[in-house]
């Protein structure tokens, strides 16, 4: 056997035959086979396996390029590398783009080798809170999203396979640098629209009571069953609006007094047989019939997806 391995690594082998299949003396099926087995360096030695070689260099080239258009600092090394994605805000809309996830010593990465694009980048020393929250993806499966509350007040979400490993190697990194992080809760991650398919500052009428109504500032989070509306001063001000019960939706222009004429999400939704009416404005309002519309209707296209 040992003879035979180092027969097969230094010269190679070649293996010929043929069979033939028959049927009381008639042929019917034939097999020729032909087969090289050596070692790497001897198949290209002997022109073997050209085209896998060109392109196994071309594709180290492409990674080291980008790797050095990563400018990394001096002394700085790449301590863990994953596969990833972050949800990009455009907007009210929320688009996760992966790529490779890179901590280092000094920083949280995530690149996209081709074209070469820099998606994500924070200084591990700026990094305040560390939290996870659960992302339904489109086959009905959950996944853990690792969120990160940075120094100068912004959110980030980032989903990895591996978001355990990942949540540990930060932490440590963190200890390292003397860095305390504040734990992030599920329910104030979710109410930023982390996890959602969009997510936005709107203005809605509000009505404490069955008193008079008025417009108070707030945060809209649409997901795949429901649009939330938060307050953005009291706790107790908030409306939760399930997709399925939305029967109306329409974008109005409407005065609205000091500030002008304005439009105006008007939605009327419920089950009873008198369904209530809420009303919401702001800078990106007519982006958000078209994002419900696709929640509600996730399946259908904008033109006929009608809640």
């Amino acid at each position: 056997m040992a003879d035979l391995l180092d027969r097969v690594i230094d010269k190679g082998v070649v293996i010929k035959l043929d069979v033939i299949v028959g049927v009381a003396g008639i042929p019917l099926i034939g097999i020729s086979l032909h087969a090289a087995v050596a070692a790497i360096e001897t198949m290209l030695r002997h022109g073997l396996l050209e085209g896998w070689d060109t392109q196994t260099r071309a594709n180290g080239n492409v990674e080291v390029g980008w790797r050095e258009q990563l400018a990394l600092e001096p002394g700085e090394q790449v301590r863990l590398e994953l596969y990833g994605s972050y949800q990009q805000a455009e907007g009210i809309w929320r688009v996760w783009r992966p790529g490779r996830l890179m901590l280092t010593d000094q920083r949280l990465l995530l690149v996209r080798p081709l074209p070469q694009e820099t998606l994500f980048a924070a200084e591990v020393s700026s990094i305040a809170g560390l939290g996870r929250l659960q992302k339904d993806d489109l086959t009905g499966g959950h996944h853990e999203v690792v969120c990160l509350a940075l120094g100068d007040g912004t959110l980030a979400a980032l989903y990895t396979p591996e978001a355990d490993l990942l949540e540990a190697c930060l932490r440590e990194r963190l200890q390292r640098l003397g860095r305390t992080v504040t734990d992030l809760s599920a329910a104030d991650l979710g109410s930023r629209g982390l996890v959602a398919a969009a997510a936005g500052q709107l203005w809605h009428r509000w009505r404490p009571g069955g008193g008079r109504a008025e417009w108070r500032s707030g945060w809209a989070v649409l997901t795949a069953g429901e649009l939330i509306w938060q307050a953005d001063v009291g706790p107790d001000v908030s409306l939760r609006i399930p997709l399925g019960q939305i029967r109306r939706l329409d974008l109005d222009r409407r005065g609205l007094g000091r500030p002008g004429d304005r439009d105006v999400l008007v939605l009327s939704y419920g089950t009873g047989e008198h369904p209530a009416e809420a009303l919401f404005t702001g800078e990106n309002v007519g982006d958000w019939p078209a994002a419900i519309r696709r929640a509600a209707h996730p399946g259908d296209g904008e033109d006929n997806a009608r809640p």
